[in-house]
């Protein structure tokens, strides 16, 4: 055997365990149809609905994994005033499937506003945050026309771009 030889086969038997660990029979854990893609910021795992009326919302939150340190809090946004507690809940635990309901107080603002919720905490051992927007009202003609460019995302999602704070 020649030098070239004696270079390349220490390299060549490399490459060969290399192929041999990264072989394609690899398991990979199968995915369910039960759990759905992932996609951006993961939220904590409950659901978030609104009964809105005049001046008083019905809200209600349900637990889809076991919560600990919860807190949830309501505000308003475009002119709607939150007259009752913001904080309805501080530091609650809740197990899995629960659903806890809260009364809300509030003044609308002119046109369309909007009632928050926000529920954050520990879900699973991680500290997860949701937050909910319902909107109440039809939007005046100054809401209507905003100075925003409306346009549509990759995915056919409506999205507005807002001009840039130049101050």
């Amino acid at each position: 055997m020649n030098r070239k030889t004696f270079a390349v086969l220490p390299g060549f038997f490399a490459l060969l365990a290399l192929a041999a660990c990264s072989s394609s029979t690899k398991s990979t854990p199968p995915s369910t149809a039960s759990e759905p893609a992932v996609q951006g910021k993961l939220e904590a795992p409950v659901v978030v609905n609104a009964q809105l009326e005049n001046a008083s919302a019905r809200v209600t939150v349900r637990f889809d994994a076991p919560a600990t340190g919860v807190r949830v809090n309501v505000h308003g946004l475009d002119g709607l005033v939150v007259t009752s507690p913001p904080t309805l809940a501080e530091n609650a635990d809740f197990p899995q499937a629960t659903t806890a309901s809260y009364d809300v107080a509030y003044t609308r603002g002119a046109g369309r506003s909007h009632l928050v919720v926000s529920v954050s905490g520990e879900f699973k051992g991680a500290q997860r945050t949701r937050v909910a927007s319902f909107a109440i009202g039809t939007p005046t003609d100054s809401q209507r026309s905003s100075n925003a460019t409306k346009a549509e995302g990759a995915n056919g999602e409506r999205i507005k771009v807002m001009p840039a704070d130049t101050q």
